[in-house]
């Protein structure tokens, strides 16, 4: 797969909720998610994806 294909692996609305989510206990209050860490979570859900692809046997026929 070429890196020019752009597929979009997340649920930007969701992603921003969980995160605001998980900043609520911190002192500092975020109200707001931007542009790039959308972009590192999308480059480390493909990598993952990546990584444990690559890990599986060549048996088979589902990724588990």
């Amino acid at each position: 797969m070429s890196s020019a294909v752009r597929v979009h692996l997340i649920n930007k609305t969701r992603v921003k909720q969980f995160a605001l989510e998980m900043a609520k206990g911190r002192t500092h209050k975020f109200t707001r998610v931007g542009g790039d860490f959308l972009l590192v979570c999308e480059g480390n859900m493909k990598e993952f994806i990546r990584n444990y692809v690559r890990r599986l046997p060549s048996k088979g026929k589902t990724i588990n």
